[in-house]
């Protein structure tokens, strides 16, 4: 006793189901991915900037505190000379690199708006 059952058919046999649907081919098209992908830098180097600006405000601020409630420092310190340095080595490049991907990233939806 075999029974016959229809590949065309979804479910278990016995039951009826809707036919099945053949698959649908369509292109890769990578713009979508690359879109992705530039926004997410643009945001990781905007929260990176935005951290190191913070972390930087921050440690100036409990320096200045610091120093105001009785700590030992020096006139290098008061003028917070380490932080400085540091902020021009750190945020230069970094403010570059923000600019430039926030640019390329905006301009680049700009373009394709105008298509």
């Amino acid at each position: 006793m075999s029974t016959t059952v229809s590949l065309t058919e979804l479910g278990a046999p016995g039951t009826t189901a809707a036919p099945a649907t053949r698959p649908t081919a369509f292109l890769y098209d990578p713009a979508q991915d690359r879109e992705k992908v530039r926004g997410q830098v643009a945001l990781v180097l905007t929260w990176c900037l935005v951290g190191i600006v913070t972390a930087m405000t921050t440690a100036g601020l409990a320096t200045t505190v610091w120093c105001l409630h009785g700590g030992d420092c020096t006139d290098a310190t008061l003028e917070l000379k380490a932080i400085a340095s540091l902020a021009t080595m750190v945020l230069t490049p970094l403010v570059g690199l923000v600019g430039a991907v926030t640019g390329f990233y905006f301009g680049e939806k700009a373009a394709r708006v105008g298509e």
